[in-house]
């Protein structure tokens, strides 16, 4: 209610800024002082408050009855092939691409050195944009998402023969996720209370409100 109400508030005094800084993706420090920001909480608290009410509708009031799950081979296989086609027509060069590379004081420190005299047999290996890195973070999100959409088509389908291959994709998305925060690490060393803190709530806050509205345990998730 009272996300609606602001909303409607700055739509018809024609502050159409806050309307903008709540429906911007990247997050920014909550200013209780600021309209822009208390609006913005409170609308990611509102759509995340409907997921969840969609979510507990469709497992204990679904609108259409449940029915039993049928595995069609052709079909699963056919959309996991269109998946394959969308992803190969979204490839692009990475040399054109900029992404925000994170520099530890090892690194910064290692840049400052003076140069090394070395033999003239000696040949330096291409520097290279950090997109093109071994398993950078925009190929293993990607690799993810892949996974993803082959998990929900696994259980929408309950395709049993495929089983194996989805346990080794849970594999590899868990040891995914932890390569990705020993890397943050790595290169931040940035080891604080609060970042471990960051981390796990990242890591299990929709675990946790997922129990409280549908009555699960932990352990399921």
């Amino acid at each position: 209610f009272a996300t609606a109400s602001l909303g409607t508030r700055s739509w018809l005094s024609g502050n159409n800024r806050t309307i903008r800084a709540a429906m911007n993706p990247r997050a920014s420090t909550l200013d209780l002082k600021s309209l822009e920001s208390v609006f913005a909480l409170l609308y990611s608290f509102s759509v995340f408050g409907l997921i969840l009410f969609f979510a507990y509708i469709c497992e204990y009031h679904p609108p259409f009855p449940h029915s039993s799950k049928s595995y069609d081979r052709d079909q699963f296989f056919f959309l996991a092939g269109i998946l394959l086609l969308a992803s190969a027509y979204t490839v692009s060069k990475n040399e054109k691409k900029e992404t925000p590379f994170l520099k530890s004081k090892t690194n910064l420190a290692i840049e400052q050195r003076p140069p090394i005299e070395r033999p003239a047999y000696f040949v330096e290996a291409a520097e290279t944009s950090p997109a093109n890195e071994v398993l950078n973070r925009d190929q293993t999100e990607e690799w993810k998402g892949w996974m993803q959409f082959i998990f929900l088509m696994y259980h929408y389908y309950h395709a049993e023969e495929v089983y194996n291959s989805i346990r080794i994709m849970i594999t590899c998305y868990v040891w995914m996720t932890g390569f990705g925060n020993f890397s943050f690490f790595y290169l931040k060393a940035d080891y604080s209370f609060v970042r471990v803190i960051q981390m796990l709530w990242r890591l299990n806050f929709l675990v946790f409100f997922l129990c409280f509205t549908q009555g699960t345990t932990y352990l399921l998730y």
